[in-house]
This record gives structure tokens, sequence and C-alpha cells, in this order.
């Protein structure tokens, strides 16, 4: 009987000594502060602009945006008209799962079709922002009907240079 008290004593001590389970935080919504900007491969020909746009959440970081990309673009009088591609969804950011979409635009085929676009502009759901300027410094001419913004997706992308605030 005293063996059985000892054994029951020992288990006991035994399960409270092990380390409860690792609780991780619900991620938050992202904001400009805790996820990096990227943009690059770069493309471009006659009739068609294409570069990448890639997040990627700093270490120890997870946090929440809708798949849709929360992207704007403007030039030197006006905002250029940006139709964005999405399902709706929620995704998780994480530093080992980066996202990335494609900003696609046409090039003007006559002057009186073309817009001039400089500013790039991604809202994140915590109301902060990030910009910079669309593809390369400066302002230069594309097709009035705007740029086409893909979904997000999972993956580096071509991103190179790191955006600024």
């Amino acid at each position: 009987m005293k063996k059985l008290a000892l054994l029951a004593l020992v288990a006991g001590a035994a399960l409270s000594a092990a380390p409860a389970a690792a609780v991780t935080a619900p991620p938050v919504p992202c904001g400009a502060d805790i996820v990096s900007f990227y943009f690059g491969g770069f493309s471009q020909n006659l009739s068609l602009g294409t570069f990448d746009l890639t997040l990627l959440a700093h270490d120890g970081v997870a946090c929440t945006l809708p798949d849709t990309p929360l992207v704007t673009v403007s030039g030197p009088g006006a905002d250029i008209p940006v139709h964005v591609d999405g399902r709706g969804g929620t995704l998780v950011l994480r530093p080992d799962s980066p996202l990335h979409a494609q900003i696609a635009y046409h090039r003007p085929d006559l002057p009186e079709n073309a817009v001039p676009v400089s500013t790039l502009r991604l809202a994140m759901p915590d109301k902060s922002f990030r910009g910079t300027y669309f593809g390369t410094p400066g302002a230069f001419d594309i097709q009035k009907d705007g740029v086409l913004v893909s979904a997000w997706r999972t993956g580096l992308g071509l991103g190179q240079g790191e955006g600024t605030s």
C-alpha cells in the first residue's frame, strides 16, 4: 500500500513538472511595422508591363490580411483605376510563408489613351500603409484603363528591393 501511495505521489509530481504545451497568440491584423514589402521581377515590352509585390512577416510574427490586395496607384494628377483579383478570404502571413501578387499594366498605344503613373500604395488591415514609386522612380505613361493586381499567392515572387514608407 505504501508503494502505491509513493508511486502515485511520484507520478503526480512528474505530471506537474511537465512543461505546459506552448501557447501561441492568435495572428493579429498585418501592419506596415511588422511586414517587409519587396518588389521586383520587372518586365516590360511595347504593350505590357509587370512586376511582383512580395510581403514577408518579421521574425516571430503571424498576421492576417485579405487575399484581395489593398493596392492604390496614382500619378501626378489623379488616382489610376485598379482592378484586383481575389476570392474574399483571409490569409495568414508568416516569416516562413511569404505572399506575392503580380501587378500588370498596358502601355498606351496612342497618346490620348495614356495616363501618367508614379506611386503605388499598399494598405494594411490595421489601417497603416506602405508606399513607394510604381515600378521605377518618376512618372511614366500607362494605358488609362488602369492596373490589374492578382490575388495574393504563397511564395517569394520575384521581389528584389525593399519598398519605402
